[in-house]
């Protein structure tokens, strides 16, 4: 799961579900990167409208990036999987994880930080059942 695979299965999955929704409109491009791995996810309004790996060039167009190393991803994904991992925001004024283009971008994260992290939560459980098999 370090190479962000289970993104665009994890996207999928938040879209067949009401819950992202529920969280009301989200528009905000996002940018995920695990080492030299990227993905971009382009949350359009009450859905995610592409999810598709990506190049650090086109992680330039991102307005927010979410950029962990690989094991540092895994060891999120397995503690956000178990319960007990920190939020996006919290790991952020921890470790710096998030990086804007700019300061509006950066009010983007904190504002649709739900999203994301039911992107990033759908994404653990699938990460998990992936790797008990």
């Amino acid at each position: 799961m370090a190479q962000l695979d289970w993104v665009s299965d994890a996207a999928r999955r938040l879209n067949a579900d009401s819950a992202l929704k529920k969280l009301g409109t989200t528009d905000l491009v996002l940018g995920l990167k695990a080492g030299g791995i990227a993905w971009i996810v382009v949350f359009e309004a009450f859905a995610i409208a592409r999810a598709e790996q990506a190049d650090d060039a086109q992680l330039r167009d991102c307005e927010v990036v979410v950029e962990m190393q690989s094991r540092q991803w895994t060891s999120y994904l397995r503690q956000r999987a178990a319960g007990r991992g920190l939020s996006l925001v919290a790991a952020d004024v921890e470790r710096g994880i998030v990086r804007a283009k700019d300061p509006l971008a950066r009010l983007k994260f904190e504002r649709y930080h739900l999203s994301i992290q039911a992107l990033v939560d759908r994404g653990a459980t699938v990460a998990e059942r992936r790797r008990r098999g």
